[in-house]
């Protein structure tokens, strides 16, 4: 069956609805004059993107507004089917909510700071948008491939996102064996999936260029856990600008932290107890930036910036409020979130879909916990001292 093109799409400012409201409208008028019968398949959200002229995430929008009035429901793997407003259907008494699981071993107490909560925030909104729950999978001491496989499959989820690190093999047999899988904040190339993360290495590179763009030639950094890919890539691309600015890594002291602000508050301590302060510090995530300023604060022997400058990464919810206010890197956790839903939504919808990376670029915030380091007052080889 030919339908128009979207030619009767009312679009730019002129337009009175939005683009996904006139098509459910359409949709909803080709229901009712039967051009779509009950218990009929729509055409899928590729083909339904043609016909109007416009992107998935719009016909995913104006599907889910059908949804919710129950003129539609959503099969998965099968695709989206008209429903029958007389006769009592098998198929009826599917529930329209689907169920999404969330599975990492960041989602322990342990691990669970402000960062990751952003990014659950954003695939909460965007799951409640799309009529779906969200159900979060107790990792807890799970490490063996074949308990992973277990607790994903007693959940009866429609779909997982698989957040943070988990070892490449036990991924690639979870994602073989499992529901359909999106992997979020992990930059790992994977089959079958589609994986999301951020790029770390142009943050850090920018973070880097900043401190010595302002003179610092003696710097600190605060890196997170040994085994942490993002701390890694951080960390790689840090000291890489830093050799090409021409700054001996002999004048860049290496600390180590676990991401947390306490560990933050341990390394300043040991940095005031040996009396040998760089004239910067790049703290490889905000947690710990801020455990960082709160201990140089306490001592009372240095300002922020004045005479040492911190500068951290993630911008999460404190850094705009802390004293004083952190310049940072900002990734859009937020945005992550959405992005794997609105990924594994439509692998439900089109298992057949090819899987796709996505990489987040981050943003250098400049706030008030970084000035003109030492060098750009007095040379470049200028020692800070205290």
């Amino acid at each position: 069956m030919r339908f128009s093109q979207g030619k009767s799409l009312h679009r730019g400012r002129a337009r009175l609805k939005y683009l996904y409201r006139q098509i459910s409208d359409q949709i909803r008028q080709d229901i009712k004059d039967l051009k779509y019968p009950p218990l009929s398949r729509l055409p899928s959200m590729d083909d339904l993107a043609v016909r109007f002229q416009v992107n998935k995430i719009t016909i995913r929008k104006a599907l889910s507004e059908l949804r919710v009035e129950g003129l539609v429901y959503s099969v998965p793997a099968q695709g989206t089917f008209v429903s029958d407003p007389d006769a009592i259907q098998t198929v009826r008494k599917k529930p329209q909510l689907l169920t999404i699981g969330l599975l990492g071993h960041v989602l322990m107490k342990s691990g669970l700071g402000p960062y990751h909560l952003e990014i659950i925030s954003g695939i909460q909104a965007e799951l409640s948008r799309n009529n779906a729950s969200l159900v979060i999978l107790p990792a807890g001491e799970v490490y063996r491939q074949e308990d992973y496989l277990a607790l994903v499959r007693h959940a009866h989820l429609d779909a997982v996102i698989y957040l943070g690190q988990i070892p490449k093999p036990i991924l690639q047999h979870l994602i073989r064996h499992g529901p359909p899988a999106v992997v979020a904040d992990l930059s790992m190339p994977l089959l079958n999936a589609d994986v999301l993360y951020f790029d770390n290495r142009a943050g850090a590179s920018a973070a880097a260029a900043h401190l010595a763009e302002l003179g610092h030639r003696h710097i600190g950094i605060l890196t997170g856990p040994v085994d942490d890919v993002a701390s890694l890539e951080r960390e790689e691309a840090a000291m890489a600008v830093w050799a090409a600015k021409g700054i001996s890594a002999t004048a860049i002291r290496k600390l180590h932290g676990d991401f947390t602000r306490e560990s933050g508050r341990k390394a300043a301590e040991q940095l005031l107890k040996s009396g040998a302060m760089p004239s910067a510090i790049f703290a490889l995530n905000d947690e710990m930036a801020i455990g960082l300023m709160e201990a140089v604060r306490a001592d009372a022997r240095y300002r922020v910036p004045q005479d040492i400058s911190i500068i951290g990464f993630d911008d999460i919810f404190w850094a705009a409020s802390c004293v004083p206010a952190l310049t940072t890197v900002r990734v859009d956790k937020g945005l992550l979130g959405r992005v794997a839903v609105q990924r594994i939504l439509d692998r439900i919808q089109e298992p057949s879909l090819a899987a796709t990376t996505t990489q987040v670029e981050p943003q250098l915030v400049l706030r008030s916990s970084t000035s003109q380091g030492p060098a750009s007052l007095t040379g470049p080889d200028t020692p800070h001292s205290m």
